[in-house]
């Protein structure tokens, strides 16, 4: 290495801030305020991965039947996968605010989807999983994207994950109906239309998203999250009330895989749920072959209590005051304004520490229609 190279590297090295995650003892404290999500819009991505403004993707509720049980892992060949070598940043979500003409009052502290804030959010009870994200300033909003590789992108992909990501697609595709289940019987096409997703192909390019915001301590954010499905026809008001989240996960024949089931799976649930407000995850239960075996309904609000009688697993007090931290740990390292500059925010499994690092002047993961917006003058 030469002298430039070293003491560059050197500069580098002192100019990464670090946040250690242990004790977490200093997280078990009350939670921190956190508001219910207030959904501004919502919008349809289609079979291009074109945004749409409307609920063409929205889906309904209707639980499989098991009778006989399906096999999830059925029409693996025929499936439509989403390209995910063409990086989307977070433009669906930027797209949504930009549909809304102006800001939507206050600007935010922090733009992001809800897949960044659980991450965060299960962070202390997930320590052997690194990841990064990378942020960006434009006024005094801090933008956040995902910069790890996904399971879809990882060389080291097996068949095994492939297959155990494709079952929880198609677990979906059981669960969900095109019209409400109301109005189809009304209509006397309920039994046709219960054959016909028996058959359909899974397509992930297919999404609704919901754009809410809330607010958790006294950081406002605004987020975005996929929404599998929704109970009734959706209301005006409230409707992340009336929304589902869809789960897969092997039965749980043993100990070890209950309390694996607890400590992990559940957690996670728990996060993603509760950041967007949703009130009510289905669990479907597969066997080794891709069986569905059983399925279950858990209240989000009910989950915490699940695994409380352990003092070993997770307390969602912890969650919620590191996340807290991490996110105030942000905005104080995050103060270069601009969209060319960014910053690499990571948790690393080695030190156990949230580290914040320069990146220095890249091209903007923000669009240009974005900008434009909130750029203008007032």
């Amino acid at each position: 290495m030469s002298i430039a190279q070293s003491q560059a590297a050197t500069q580098m090295h002192a100019a990464v801030r670090r946040l250690s995650l242990h004790p977490l003892s200093k997280y078990r404290l009350p939670c921190p305020r956190f508001s219910e999500p207030l959904e501004l819009l919502s919008f349809s991505y289609d079979g291009q991965r074109k945004v749409c403004f409307d609920n063409r993707e929205l889906k309904y509720f209707h639980p499989p039947s098991l009778n006989p049980a399906p096999c999830l892992f059925d029409g693996i060949e025929s499936q439509i996968q989403r390209d995910h070598s063409k990086n989307e940043h977070i433009d669906g979500l930027l797209a949504a605010l930009t549909h809304l003409s102006a800001p939507h009052g206050r600007q935010p502290d922090f733009v992001m989807y809800r897949g960044m804030l659980t991450r965060i959010f299960v962070t202390p009870y997930s320590t052997r999983d690194s990841w990064a994200m990378n942020a960006t300033k434009v006024g005094t909003t801090i933008y956040v994207e995902d910069a790890s590789k996904s399971v879809e992108d990882r060389e080291d992909r097996t068949e095994f994950h492939l297959k155990m990501m494709y079952s929880g697609y198609r677990f979906e595709t059981m669960c969900v109906l095109d019209k409400s289940p109301q109005q189809l019987k009304r209509d006397g096409q309920l039994d046709s239309a219960l054959l016909s997703r028996a058959n359909s192909v899974v397509d992930t390019n297919r999404e609704y998203c919901s754009v809410f915001k809330t607010r958790l301590g006294n950081h406002s954010i605004i987020s975005g999250a996929e929404v599998d499905c929704i109970d009734q026809e959706k209301p005006s008001t409230a409707p992340n009330r009336v929304y589902r989240e869809l789960k897969t996960s092997g039965i749980l024949d043993n100990q070890r895989k209950v309390e694996s089931f607890e400590r992990h799976k559940l957690l996670k649930f728990w996060a993603q749920s509760f950041i967007a407000g949703i009130p009510m995850v289905t669990v479907g239960f597969r066997d080794n072959d891709g069986i569905l075996r059983s399925v279950e309904d858990f209240r989000t609000q009910d989950i915490p209590r699940l695994v409380k009688h352990n003092q070993s697993m997770w307390q969602p007090n912890v969650c919620m005051n590191f996340a807290d931290q991490v996110l105030q740990f942000v905005k104080d390292c995050v103060v270069d304004e601009g969209p060319e500059m960014q910053f690499r925010i990571a948790f690393d499994s080695g030190s156990q520490e949230i580290q914040i690092s320069p990146l220095g002047r890249l091209e903007p993961f923000l669009t240009r229609e974005y900008l434009a917006l909130v750029t203008q003058p007032l």
